[in-house]
């Protein structure tokens, strides 16, 4: 089955999300005290995985995730409970977003991925494999403790029918375990030409999102908890020692111009207690100020938001218009959310940038304007502003503990700014087939797991097909030096 690349395309806005502090308990995915982001997206990538690429067969070794202790879920669904009290869960970490192309799906040990593609399984059906890449032996393999295994029945520990799990399934590890969101991809605010079906106002069916629980090992899946389905939850997933917060709404579609827009009302933070299995509405995240807010990172027990300004509520019609001027009179603007509370703190305001990026660590907001030539820190606690270096390469591409890092839109290598002292790093390692940048996807204390390499063929217009991705690790010593220093991880299947 071909597999296509998703590529995120934004206008001028590069979302950068960090780590929200310490993680929650050992084997979380988060990173102590720094954020990981996979930013980095190119024109050039949108390309077809050719068939005939199908993945090898594979069992653990040594190096294969340890059981994690596994606690009896309680499913519930429906109608959450309304509360403001706090879960006691200790600080937040971000676990999950897919407009950031962010998940914490890995620890210490190793890497965690669902392939893209459908393959056939004995009995008919399509599914995904989970894939793991083991840092210590560096080898991916299947994620089955079963030798024999052919990996192609649904009782494989490392099988996921697409009749159960949607293809925009979510991968995080908190608490020793292994967390599998399956849930069909939001589509909140996006627009269609054409009138559909003639009527305005109704409800966009999706199927039910519904988290699994499993050991990090793949062993003992288990449905712990189906959402409401008349909700949509949005792409994204926070996390405390106790439970997680998502943001559930009603989405409907809208007419005009011509035009089908999917537009929501209802939007509110939930909190999930795993021990009980309830959900609990915190807040709504319609706070009065015509202002759509995205959450980006998280500090403490409060969530640091991102939205546009326009100074009054616009229409779909008009945010989906090519008319530019309605960003004449807009601003940035930049907040915390105390989860707990429900106070919500302004922190930066900039009036009417052409284009931006910026990243969060659990400490502070970088954020540059797009040809400034610089980079300013803003404490997330006070909303004190500082310039923390000054370049010419100022496009925020990611955050990777703590240094954030830009890209040369030239050569697209990558400079890597150090937090604390501002002080610029030269990396010139860039893919070694395409030379397009490297692309970071975990890390541990001490090294960090990068596509550095890709099975490709050229084609006559300079672009490429790309038949597989090649990964490997490099100290991050190394690859903030650009020394040329990977160790290649032995692949069994593409890489996607």
């Amino acid at each position: 089955m071909k597999k296509r690349m998703c590529v995120l395309l934004a206008l001028g806005i590069l979302l950068s999300l960090g780590g929200c502090g310490e993680a929650a308990a050992k084997g979380s995915g988060s990173l102590t005290g720094s954020g990981l982001q996979k930013i980095a997206v190119e024109s050039e990538t949108l390309e077809e995985i050719e068939e005939g690429s199908s993945p090898g067969t594979g069992s653990p070794g040594t190096g294969s995730p340890g059981t994690g202790n596994q606690e009896t879920g309680n499913q519930e669904t429906g109608n959450p409970e309304t509360s403001q009290s706090e879960s006691s869960g200790g600080d937040l970490s971000l676990l999950y977003h897919m407009q950031g192309q962010y998940a914490a799906s890995y620890t210490e040990n190793g890497y965690y991925y669902l392939t893209l593609e459908g393959d056939r399984l004995a009995d008919g059906r399509d599914a995904m494999r989970l894939m793991y890449m083991d840092f210590a032996t560096r080898q991916e393999i299947y994620l089955c403790s079963n030798a024999a295994c052919t990996h192609n029945t649904a009782d494989c520990t490392s099988v996921f029918p697409t009749d159960e799990f949607a293809f925009s399934t979510a991968l995080f590890a908190m608490n020793d375990s292994l967390y599998i969101l399956s849930k069909e991809q939001d589509h909140d605010g996006s627009a269609v030409m054409g009138v559909l079906d003639g009527n305005s106002g109704v409800a966009v069916e999706a199927a039910p999102t519904v988290l699994y629980r499993a050991n990090l090992d793949g062993t003992n899946r288990e449905k712990i908890h189906t959402f409401d389905s008349s909700a949509t939850v949005e792409d994204l997933v926070l996390g405390d020692a106790k439970g997680f917060y998502l943001i559930t709404k009603k989405v409907t579609t809208e007419q005009g111009g011509g035009n089908t827009y999917q537009t929501s009302s209802e939007r509110n933070l939930i909190y999930l207690d795993l021990s009980s299995g309830k959900e609990t509405v915190l807040i709504s995240m319609d706070f009065g100020d015509a202002i759509d807010w995205d959450v980006i990172g998280c500090t403490g027990r409060k969530l640091v938001l991102y939205g546009i300004d326009f100074g009054r509520e616009l229409s779909a019609q008009e945010k989906h218009s090519d008319d530019r001027s309605i960003y004449g009179n807009s601003a940035d603007v930049f907040a915390t959310l105390d989860v707990d509370s429900g106070s919500l703190n302004e922190i930066l305001r900039v009036y009417a940038p052409k284009a931006r990026s910026y990243a969060v660590d659990e400490n502070k907001l970088y954020y540059s304007v797009s040809g400034d030539g610089k980079i300013i820190s803003v404490d997330l606690r006070t909303a004190e502003q500082n310039t923390l270096c000054t370049i010419s390469q100022d496009s925020i591409w990611g955050i990777l503990g703590d240094r954030i890092y830009t890209r040369d839109d030239d050569d697209r290598t990558l400079y890597f700014i150090n937090t604390d002292t501002g002080e610029i790093s030269h990396c010139g390692l860039v893919n070694q087939s395409t030379g397009w940048s490297l692309e970071i996807i975990a890390a541990t204390d001490d090294q960090v797991l990068t596509i550095y390499d890709s099975d490709v063929t050229p084609k006559s217009d300079g672009s490429y097909t790309v038949h597989g991705y090649k990964y490997a690790l490099i100290s991050k010593e190394d690859l903030f030096a650009g020394r040329d220093n990977f160790a290649p991880i032995q692949m069994i299947g593409s890489g996607r």
